[in-house]
């Protein structure tokens, strides 16, 4: 009887880590947060569509430092990074209002990593999975999109999903390789929702690229 070594492994593992804050404190800094990048972007000419704030790392703010500060904490211990010292990290507000809504991208060009917070939300889904109750309606779905693959192809019936969708909440931070395509589905709520990206570039170790060649 012929014997065959067989060998199945998964070839296009992608790392996602949330990170979940809460308590009093955080609650101020995500108020303080959606009243600067909500009102920062009524003093533009914007659309009555999407509103974007760019440069918020730019803001003299407690809560716009404390962000910073978890940010590259989290990234460093994404990476496995010993210091956080010397990331670059830029934020920019996005208001999203009624069926508004972000198209599939990536942030490859600008960035090592992509980082999403969100300060606005439902608070009752602190806690829940993820993915739970993505309806829209609280909160803006937000979408990680499979990179090997377009959505629209066929899926096989052993695959995993295409993409993963993630349900905010306020106080919840996402970070991902900036190459992982992601978007946000039409937001069906009637309040003004806040979605802060941060662009992270990495101080990369001197023997990294050597080792990688």
């Amino acid at each position: 009887m012929n014997t065959a070594h067989v060998v199945k492994e998964m070839l296009w593992p992608t790392p996602v880590m949330f990170t979940q804050f809460a308590g009093s404190d955080i609650d101020q800094h995500n108020r303080t947060l959606e009243a600067l990048v909500i009102s920062g972007c009524q003093a533009q000419e914007g659309s009555m569509h999407e509103l974007r704030l760019h440069e918020l790392h730019a803001n003299q703010s407690s809560s716009v430092e404390w962000l910073l500060r978890v940010i590259k904490e989290a990234c460093a211990h994404y990476c496995g990074f010993a210091s956080n010292e010397d990331m670059e990290v830029g934020l920019r507000g996005v208001v999203l209002k009624k069926f508004d809504h972000i198209n599939t991208h990536t942030e490859a060009r600008e960035s090592d990593l992509g980082i999403a917070y969100w300060p606005s939300g439902d608070p009752s889904q602190i806690g829940q999975p993820i993915n739970q109750n993505a309806d829209g309606f609280h909160a803006p779905v937000f979408t990680l999109e499979d990179p090997s693959r377009h959505l629209s192809e066929l899926r096989l019936p052993m695959e995993m999903r295409h993409s993963v969708d993630v349900c905010p909440r306020p106080g919840l931070l996402a970070i991902y390789p900036a190459h992982l395509p992601h978007n946000v589905h039409p937001y069906r709520g009637e309040n003004p929702f806040v979605h802060i990206v941060a662009q992270v570039r990495l101080p990369w170790p001197k023997d990294y690229f050597r080792g990688n060649l």
